[in-house]
């Protein structure tokens, strides 16, 4: 029985928004017996993906195999549809104690079928999910390597190739605020997780815009940074930044960190991801392009030293599991818990500091599955709380995904929809 524990990514554990999200569209019908025999292939691949997390007394969580298989839920398009399904879903909390951490629906609509799956960023972030959902997609035609993908056992800053570490200024600061937390520490039950999880969800109302760049617009984009020696990131962070504020924003970009660990876990799930943050603002009176460069070089100086870049993975491992997890609660839950709402302002995470934050996942061919024919693939990526607006971005083909995920109470979807078009408009004018 696998026993792993959980290193990274405790302050996600309990967060209410933190979940991903794929759905894949495919030609032709896929049966439920069909998924339901995948998954066992998938479950020898990926043995995280049947785990639940226990407890232990003095806070430290686990990843234990025995948690239950994933209930593969399935429809006709009469009866539901994929948005539908993954409200619920989203709405809907893990029971860590008992898992699985992921939902997979399917839906038959005509001659297609789509195939949605939710996890919990506990056991992998957007490229680790990817992962898995590639791996489902090719275990449906062809057969598919059963060798099991454990990811490393070390905290993030045990197994980086070069870094630097924390200052000792940092070190000794972050040292004493988790003594403190140790001597004054309160253990939130399940019921408080539950109570607030359904809570936020009420009053903030999480919603999704989708869309879609066709290849003659996104032919524009790509050279438009090609030209102007800027990613698409970079862009796509700028425009949504001109078209949904006019004051000064918290941007976040997601920063993949696999290739840059002693041993790469390219195929595993789990989490091997970062991220920076700069604040910024969108200068009217200068062009797009202007604006573009000046927030592209204010998210480089962070992306760039590894300092910064590895800032968030080593200054959170300094921290007790639990003390993680107490922040979303002490940030957004009303939870009188002082030490943890410190640690909460130094890391961002306060309902005041709205921001933007971008995952992107890069290009995606659609062919190379066998017999599967992949249409179309579109990624939700988790959301922090403090983020107005989180945007996740993948390139199927040669479309390019987006998907805006929003909190109603702070944005109409009429706004939303707004905010998109005039994105759109800046990126491919």
């Amino acid at each position: 029985m696998l026993k792993l524990p959980v290193c990274n990514e405790r302050l996600f554990l309990r967060s209410p928004s933190i979940y991903v999200c794929f759905r894949t569209v495919v030609e032709g019908i896929v049966t439920k017996t069909k998924i339901e025999q995948t998954l066992k292939i998938i479950y020898k691949r990926h043995p995280l993906i049947r785990c639940r997390i226990e407890i232990d007394d003095d806070g430290g969580a686990w990843f234990i195999q025995d948690g239950n298989p994933i209930d593969v839920e399935y429809y006709t398009s009469a009866l539901t549809n994929w948005l539908e399904w993954y409200k619920r879903a989203e709405n809907t909390p893990f029971d860590i104690s008992r898992g699985p951490l992921a939902k997979i629906c399917a839906i038959v609509d005509g001659d297609t079928t789509e195939i949605c799956i939710l996890g919990h960023h506990v056991i992998g972030d957007g490229i680790g999910w990817l992962n898995f959902t590639k791996d489902l997609l090719l275990a449906l035609d062809k057969n598919l390597d059963e060798a099991p993908q454990i990811p490393p056992t070390d905290s993030g800053d045990k197994y980086f190739k070069e870094t630097i570490l924390l200052d000792e200024p940092t070190k000794s600061f972050a040292c004493w605020l988790n003594g403190e937390w140790r001597k004054n520490c309160v253990r939130l039950s399940e019921g408080d997780y539950v109570s607030f999880f359904r809570r936020y969800h009420e009053e903030l109302k999480p919603n999704l815009h989708m869309g879609s760049i066709e290849e003659s617009d996104f032919v524009k984009i790509t050279q438009k940074c090609r030209e102007n020696d800027l990613s698409v990131n970079e862009i796509i962070a700028t425009a949504f930044t001109a078209a949904l504020t006019d004051r000064e924003t918290r941007l976040g970009v997601a920063a993949n960190i696999r290739n840059e660990l002693i041993s790469e876990p390219s195929h595993c799930m789990g989490n091997y991801v970062s991220g920076v943050s700069a604040s910024v603002r969108y200068e009217p009176e200068n062009t797009f392009l202007e604006n573009a460069r000046r927030i592209a070089n204010a998210l480089r100086e962070h992306l760039t030293n590894l300092k910064t870049r590895h800032l968030a993975v080593h200054f959170l491992n300094e921290f007790d599991g639990d003390f993680l997890e107490s922040v979303v609660y002490a940030a957004y839950g009303g939870f009188e818990l002082p030490f943890s709402k410190q640690l909460g302002e130094l890391i961002g995470e306060r309902p005041d500091n709205k921001g933007i934050g971008v995952s992107n996942l890069g290009k995606n061919d659609l062919t190379g599955y066998g017999k599967i024919k992949i249409l179309d693939m579109q990624f939700i990526g988790p959301a922090f709380p403090a983020n107005l607006l989180t945007i996740g971005a993948i390139t199927a083909g040669s479309r390019l995904n987006l998907c805006l995920r929003y909190n109603e109470s702070e944005i109409s979807s009429d706004e939303i929809r707004t905010v998109y078009g005039k994105a759109i408009e800046l990126l491919t004018e």
